[in-house]
């Protein structure tokens, strides 16, 4: 019986037959051809995931053993708050980068680069003297330091004085001035003197004025004046 019917109706197990390619349809969808919609989330909302712990992945969330690696975790995580917060980006930021124009200006000036628009027009001609290498020796100190002193140049007059300063410890053969000597190595020249204490005082306030650039007066000068008179009157 089971071969009469293979015979007769052919395998039971036999598939549909399937429908030639060139008779399949398609049909679109319903939203194929609709325009996209793109969907925001509010912005006060995406804020407060960005600052929630659990939505942060950019960065290592176990703590470290080490205290010092602890201490740097905690202000890493502190700055980047603060990086994130409204404050930065509605107020501090620009306070920020004002802070940092301010010190790039005044590093320009300190070397130099923007002096012109920061210095008086009385002080724009240089005098002589201004040079490093200056010979004690041939400077009528007298002479320069009332042209100095007329111009209102008082931090070039104290300059002066100084100079005059280390001619007269020289003539008195207190320091052995050469033009590569340091203002330390004369001061280690008189340690053993009783100008020591005054000359270290009158070259501190020298440098401040000359190498650290700081404002003088007609009235700073005057004191540096009497000051240093007072040291080379010293017996």
């Amino acid at each position: 019986m089971l071969l009469w019917l293979m015979a007769a109706g052919g395998p039971v197990w036999a598939q549909t037959p399937q429908r030639p390619a060139s008779e399949t349809v398609s049909l679109p969808a319903p939203d194929d051809r609709a325009p996209m919609t793109v969907r925001y989330p509010p912005a006060d909302r995406l804020s407060d995931y960005r600052s929630q712990r659990d939505y942060q992945y950019d960065y290592d969330t176990r703590i470290p053993e080490n205290p010092l690696a602890r201490f740097r975790a905690w202000l890493t995580q502190k700055i980047r708050d603060f990086l994130r917060s409204k404050a930065y980006h509605n107020f501090w930021q620009y306070v920020i980068l004002l802070v940092i124009a301010g010190v790039a200006i005044w590093l320009l000036v300190k070397a130099d680069v923007l002096r012109f628009m920061f210095t008086a027009k009385a002080s724009e001609l240089p005098l002589d003297y201004e040079n490093i290498t200056e010979n004690i020796h041939e400077i009528n100190f007298e002479q320069a330091i009332d042209e100095a002193v007329q111009r209102r140049n008082f931090r070039l007059a104290i300059r002066l004085l100084y100079l005059q300063t280390l001619k007269q410890l020289t003539d008195k053969r207190l320091i052995d001035w050469k033009p590569d000597k340091t203002n330390r190595q004369y001061l280690v020249e008189l340690i053993h003197t009783p100008l020591h204490q005054d000359f270290d005082r009158l070259t501190t306030r020298f440098e401040y004025v000359w190498y650290g650039d700081f404002p003088v007066d007609e009235q700073s000068y005057r004191q540096f004046a009497s000051d240093r008179q007072a040291m080379i009157d010293r017996k």
